[in-house]
């Protein structure tokens, strides 16, 4: 009875802690479940949190994209847009900057903004520049009206001059002429006279020769003063060797490009060569030579474009320097004579052809020359005014000598201007060539191409038309 009774304890006992272990792991099951359920509800809302920041972030990333332009495309096709945008538009080169080599922009730091803020502040020193330089348009055209009136008064006073001169002309020949066909019927008379009265023939020979030699002296002295009269009329009328026939108003140096403030209205030609003086320079006969620019188009009344041919990197062709030639002026056409040999290129050919020619094509004419053979071709009259002087004849060419000596007389006794030959050719920009000598041949579009890159950063070209008209002196 009593191991039955022991039985039942250890029975319970063992069953009593089969329900405490049997609880207890119950109680560890639905805790572990519990802090899982919790562990997913905080997973869920941490996940929530997240697609909503992600969410956000996109809505950020599309109102950019949309701000700088980009709504469609990729982060990775923005960025490559935005390196050629830098690459193009970032590399504007500081001015400041005398090497010309720093960027205005820090490569590094370059971003829209920055390069927005940076590119109008350019475009406002552009705007200055260029209200700046219509303040200067403003003035020289304010000049130049005025030069232009004076230049108008100036032509009135030598046209009167002029038409007076003629008159006084008039007036001599009128008087040769009657005293001439006075002295005529004088002879008629007096052979009359001899004929009626052979007793008074010694008197009477002697009254008509007396009478001859006053009218050849008569005749003479007029012939004199005709002379006095014309050189007059050429020394009013001709202009000094240190004036410029022009100014170059602006540059293109990228383009190998000039424009000068003669055009149309002056009687300008193409294929016209300028010599460049510094706008210094108080004597052309002194200065230094910086250059020659040739025309190859007339842009408006008084504008014309010309290449450079030949300039100095030292001393550039500039806004405000001078261009002259001595076979052209301003509405006017000049006259020549051409003396000696025209030994241009120092190899002994006389290259006459040549000289005539380049005179021709610039507008001027050539009144008296020696052909090759030495004879004497046209007259110096008082509208000549440059005699150009090219090597003495050899003395076993009789003829050649003779008719140069004579022409050089004629320049001298009209008071023609002596040009040596090596002065024409510095003043008009000759230089030898190897083969053909092409006049007023225009740059070529590769060499308008090399210099288009360049000619972005310059400042536009003048205008041409009626408003660019007036921007010559």
């Amino acid at each position: 009875m009593v191991r039955a009774s022991q039985g039942l304890q250890v029975l319970l006992i063992v069953s009593v802690m089969l329900c405490v272990v049997l609880g207890v792991t119950l109680y560890l099951k639905i805790k572990t479940n519990d802090e899982l359920t919790k562990a997913a509800v905080d997973a869920n809302a941490a996940k929530q949190r997240a697609d909503q920041a992600t969410a956000d972030k996109q809505r950020e990333c599309d109102v950019l994209k949309k701000l700088i332009g980009y709504p469609e495309r990729s982060t990775e096709e923005i960025q490559k847009q935005c390196d050629e945008d830098m690459k193009t538009y970032g590399n504007e080169k500081n001015e400041a900057d005398k090497a010309g080599d720093k960027p205005l922009f820090d490569p590094t730091t370059l971003y829209y903004s920055r390069l927005l803020a940076g590119m109008n502040k350019v475009i406002q020193d552009r705007t200055d520049e260029l209200i700046h330089a219509r303040a200067e348009y403003a003035e020289l055209h304010t000049k130049f009206l005025n030069r232009e009136a004076a230049k108008d008064d100036t032509i009135k006073a030598l046209t009167t001059n002029y038409d007076t001169l003629n008159v006084q002309i008039k007036g001599i020949t009128e008087d040769f002429s009657s005293k001439q066909q006075a002295t005529v019927d004088e002879t008629n008379r007096m052979v009359q006279a001899v004929a009626k009265v052979k007793t008074d023939a010694a008197r009477v020979q002697s009254e008509a020769v007396a009478s001859t030699q006053a009218a050849q002296k008569a005749v003479q002295d007029k012939e004199k003063e005709l002379r006095e009269m014309a050189i007059k009329q050429n020394s009013v009328e001709r202009k000094e060797m240190d004036v410029p026939s022009g100014e170059i108003t602006w540059v293109s140096l990228p383009n190998k490009m000039v424009w000068i403030n003669r055009g149309r209205a002056d009687d300008l030609q193409r294929q016209t060569k300028f010599t460049v003086y510094s706008a210094d320079s108080s004597s052309l006969a002194k200065a230094v030579k910086k250059g020659t620019v040739e025309v190859v188009r007339i842009e408006g009344d008084h504008m014309a474009q010309a290449r450079i041919l030949d300039d100095k990197l030292a001393d550039p062709i500039m806004a405000g320097d001078k261009v002259f030639t001595p076979l052209w002026s301003p509405g006017q056409q000049n006259h020549f004579a051409l003396a000696g040999i025209m030994n241009l290129d120092g190899d002994g050919r006389n290259q006459l052809s040549v000289v005539r020619g380049l005179i021709n094509q610039n507008g001027g004419a050539v009144d008296c020359e020696l052909d090759e053979q030495g004879h004497k071709q046209g007259q110096i009259t008082s509208g000549t005014r440059f005699v150009v002087v090219g090597d003495a004849p050899d003395n076993r060419a009789p003829d050649f000598v003779k008719n140069n000596g004579e022409i050089l007389r004629d320049a001298e006794r009209y008071h023609v201007q002596i040009l040596k030959l090596s002065d024409f050719k510095q003043q008009m920009g000759y230089q030898k060539s190897s083969s053909v000598e092409h006049f007023g041949s225009g740059p070529s579009p590769s060499d308008l191409n090399r210099g288009a890159g360049a000619a972005r950063t310059s400042r536009p070209a003048p205008k041409t038309g009626a408003a660019s008209d007036d921007s010559g002196k």
